[in-house]
C-alpha cells in the first residue's frame, strides 16, 4: 500500500500513516526499513504492508520511490545526501546506482557509469569505484542529469586529491658478529 505519513513521534520514531485509501495506521521503528527511518518526515510518501489485528499496524514502512524530473541545468544544487545502493555489470563497464534523499520529497535515482579500462589504466581498485563516483556527484563534476559518465578527468583529480605516498624506512640487519674460535 501507499500513503502518506501523518504523524511522526520526535524521541522513538514511530508514528501514524495515512493510506490512499483513509485508513489509519501506526508504525513503530523497528517497522522501517533501516536506511530510511532519517528520510522520515511529516507528508512524506511512504509505501507498507498493513498487518490487520485490533487496530492496524504499518510494517515494511519503506520511502516511496518515485524518479523526478531533474533540476535544470544552471541552478546550483543544495548538498543532500547521496546513498549507494550497487551496481549491475553489463561487459565491459559498471553501472554504480545511488540515491538523492530529500526529506519530505520523492527519491531521485542516479546513475555512473564507469569503464573497467579507465581502473586499470589508472591502477585505481574497482572497491574504490563506488567512492570515486560519489565524489564525482557530490563535488559537482559530474553531470547534473541522472546519467553520468566516469571519464579520465575524473580519475586525475582522485589520484591527485590522493595523500602522497609515504616513504618506506630501510630495514638495516644489524652487523654479523663473526664466530668465536
Amino acid at each position: 500500500m501507499t500513503g502518506r505519513i501523518k504523524s511522526l513521534s520526535n524521541g522513538n520514531g514511530s508514528g501514524c500513516i495515512t493510506a490512499d485509501n483513509g485508513v489509519s495506521a501506526h508504525f513503530l521503528s523497528k517497522s522501517v526499513l533501516e536506511y530510511d527511518v532519517t528520510c522520515l518526515a511529516v507528508g512524506q510518501m511512504v509505501t507498507f504492508d498493513l498487518e490487520i489485528g485490533n487496530l492496524p499496524v504499518a510494517v515494511n514502512v519503506s520511502v516511496h520511490r518515485q524518479h523526478r524530473i531533474p533540476l535544470p541545468t544552471g541552478k546550483p544544487q543544495d548538498r543532500i545526501p547521496l546513498r549507494y545502493v550497487g551496481f549491475n555489470q553489463a561487459g565491459t563497464a559498471r553501472l554504480y546506482k545511488f540515491e538523492r534523499l530529500k526529506p519530505g520529497e520523492p527519491t531521485e535515482t542516479l546513475f555512473v557509469t564507469a569503464e573497467m579500462a579507465l581502473f586499470t589504466k589508472h591502477r585505481v581498485g574497482l572497491q574504490e569505484g563506488p567512492g570515486l563516483c560519489l565524489r564525482a556527484l557530490e563535488t559537482g563534476q559530474a553531470d547534473p542529469g541522472l546519467h553520468n559518465t566516469l571519464t579520465d578527468q575524473h580519475m586525475l583529480a582522485y589520484l591527485a586529491s590522493r595523500p602522497a605516498p609515504r616513504a618506506k624506512p630501510r630495514h638495516i640487519p644489524p652487523p654479523r658478529h663473526p664466530a668465536a674460535v
